[in-house]
């Protein structure tokens, strides 16, 4: 890499998704120690940050086209709003984490009425008029399945057009719970999609200390989210057993103690395996056993 990190700080500017993905960003940056500063309704905003000097709070649909010309350095959006848009840029990484609990991940799906008898989409009918929120995605994958179809563009609420105004429609689905309630089946899934953190091609090339650096500083926060620290003291007889069962990211820390007979163990554990973890190595050996938050977890660079 050419430059230094020292160089690189403070010279970044990136455009943030607003609307269902706004608060989690907000919190993201917080955690990772990038407090975002800005007053109710503001769309620029600065960064209490020596990596980041501002950033602007715009739809997510635009920041793929925003980021490529060169307006801002890096952005935040999902996927399929860089396949919709076509835009060139480098997807740094995928930002697992969306509105609430969710982690970002969706799909964008062919959906109809759950009585059609249309199971694919060489199944549907060439000449087809579909409404569709992601006309380009949608034209894609029908000229993949070598179906020429009509699209219409939708503003949202597409499937409470489908059946009565159209056949078909095309939307975002995280979990189908509404498309069941309200009677409609996925056809296909035409894009899986993730919030995931872009980068302006030459950007990439004169700021990459600094992009790498931002990389690893929010997905080390996001994977920090899900897992402990967990420290313990093992007595020398049951240290290989526990060891054996630690599901940390390479190898368990050991430590003597001074009663040579016991170790101090620590290791990253899941928090979701915590829960049957922790008594199985209590009852089996370990004593003592302490569990610390995690702020980043960083792998590797």
């Amino acid at each position: 890499m050419k430059g230094s990190y020292e160089e690189a700080m403070g010279t970044l500017s990136g455009v943030l998704p607003n609307g269902s993905l706004e608060e989690g960003t907000v919190k993201l940056f917080e955690d990772a120690y990038m407090p975002i500063l800005r007053s109710p309704r503001q769309h620029d905003a600065l960064v209490e940050s020596p990596l980041v000097s501002e950033v602007t709070f715009a739809r997510p649909q635009h920041a793929p086209r925003l980021v490529e010309k060169g307006s801002y350095d890096f952005g935040i959006c999902g996927t399929d709003c860089v396949a919709e848009s076509g835009a060139d840029v480098v997807i740094l990484a995928e930002l697992l984490y969306g509105r609430g609990t969710s982690t970002g991940r969706t799909k964008i799906v062919l959906l109809s009425a759950d009585d059609a008898s249309c199971t694919s989409l060489e199944s549907i009918p060439n000449n087809t008029r579909i409404l569709s929120e992601y006309p380009n995605i949608t034209r894609s994958a029908f000229e993949k399945a070598g179906t020429s179809v009509a699209v219409d563009f939708s503003y949202g609420g597409t499937e409470a057009h489908i059946p009565r105004d159209y056949p078909f429609g095309v939307c975002v689905s995280d979990s189908g719970k509404s498309l069941r309630v309200n009677h409609k089946k996925v056809v296909a899934v035409l894009f899986e999609s993730c919030t995931a953190l872009i980068a302006n091609r030459r950007a990439w090339e004169t700021k990459r200390e600094a992009l790498t650096l931002l990389k690893h500083t929010l997905v080390g926060t996001i994977d920090a989210r899900n897992s402990v620290f967990v420290l313990m003291n093992v007595s020398a007889k049951k240290k290989t057993w526990v060891l054996r069962q630690l599901p940390a990211m390479k190898k368990p820390t050991v430590a003597k103690l001074s009663d040579r007979n016991y170790f101090s163990v620590g290791a990253v554990v899941r928090k979701s395996e915590l829960s049957t973890l922790a008594p199985r190595l209590l009852q089996n050996g370990a004593e003592d056993l302490v569990e610390m938050p995690i702020s980043k977890v960083i792998q590797s660079w």
